[in-house]
């Protein structure tokens, strides 16, 4: 008698909601991705699958997310409106759901994503804490070259809700062309202070920055251009903060050094794959010294005061 050597590819088909969504108390709308697991049919190739939107997005969800600390629910809309660029599964469809939470500094709030798939009775769902804000004080800047050891500050005082910070130090100038200056644009160069860094919670905590690197740096990422005129508009300070999963989303994701290179994938949706976390964008302006607009002006490449 011989062996059966038929392979059935494609397992018995399961719903299963793909979820990625950061609630951020600081945008004025909170945008959630959900999709379901794609699987083409056994009669369907891969490619041809891809095509169809029904194969990506279930075609009916009730989601809601519920501050679950004061028992607060906010239902969430479907929105269809944003363009996907094409490539290799359509393009015809793009749907998130899109809900608004109010801002609130004042207690370590729990919410929970709960999605509701009628049509089979399934609910997927996960939970976060609200990341605050951090406080950063508004500072007057002085950047000197000489003496070449010297620094100014970063301050900042961390939220307990915060697994982690990114730290950045934003030159804003404008630009417009010599041919007509009054037409111009508005840029950034992000000095990277610290990444994925994890801070004493409510506690001011201050880094120092050399002044020579700040200028180097921003001379390296501000071209040389004779058909441009720069002033200088400000430089401020922000402040990223991550959640408790995202640190764990982050640290599964890491260069894995071991024998078997192989990393667990992360998720913290029950009964789905994916990730409902909480961040946080915060950015103060600070003062600049009259110093220290003189010196950038003439330092940076095409500036003028």
């Amino acid at each position: 008698m011989g062996c059966k050597n038929d392979i059935d590819i494609n397992a018995p088909y399961k719903d299963i909601a793909i979820v990625y969504g950061f609630l951020d108390q600081n945008d004025p709308i909170q945008y959630i991705r959900i999709q379901k697991l794609y699987q083409n049919a056994s009669t369907t190739s891969t490619s041809q699958g891809a095509q169809f939107a029904d194969s990506l997005y279930f075609d009916s969800l009730n989601v809601k997310i519920t501050n679950i600390t004061k028992n607060l629910v906010y239902k969430c809309n479907r929105v269809d409106t944003f363009p996907k660029d094409s490539g290799f599964f359509t393009s015809a469809r793009n749907t998130f759901y899109a809900v608004s939470i109010p801002k609130n500094n004042a207690a370590n709030d729990k919410y929970e994503l709960d999605i509701f798939y009628p049509k089979k009775n399934l609910h997927f769902y996960s939970q976060t804490y609200l990341v605050k804000d951090a406080s950063i004080p508004i500072r007057k800047i002085l950047i000197k070259l000489e003496p070449s050891n010297h620094t100014f500050t970063y301050k900042f005082t961390p939220s307990g809700s915060a697994a982690l910070y990114d730290l950045t130090a934003r030159f804003t100038y404008k630009e417009s062309d010599v041919s007509d200056p009054n037409v111009f644009v508005i840029k950034n160069v992000d000095y990277p202070i610290a990444k994925s860094v994890s801070y004493v919670a409510d506690r001011e905590t201050t880094l120092s920055i050399r002044s020579v690197n700040y200028v180097a740096y921003l001379k390296s990422q501000i071209p040389y251009d004779l058909n441009k005129i720069r002033t200088v508009v400000g430089i401020s300070y922000i402040a990223y903060g991550g959640s408790a999963e995202f640190e764990t989303l982050l640290d599964l994701s890491k260069p894995n050094l071991s024998i078997v290179q192989k990393n667990p994938l992360y998720s913290n949706i029950t009964n789905g794959i994916g990730i409902f976390s909480s961040r946080n964008f915060i950015q103060q302006d600070q003062v600049l010294d009259l110093y220290t607009i003189t010196l950038l002006s003439s330092e940076l490449p095409n500036f003028t005061r």
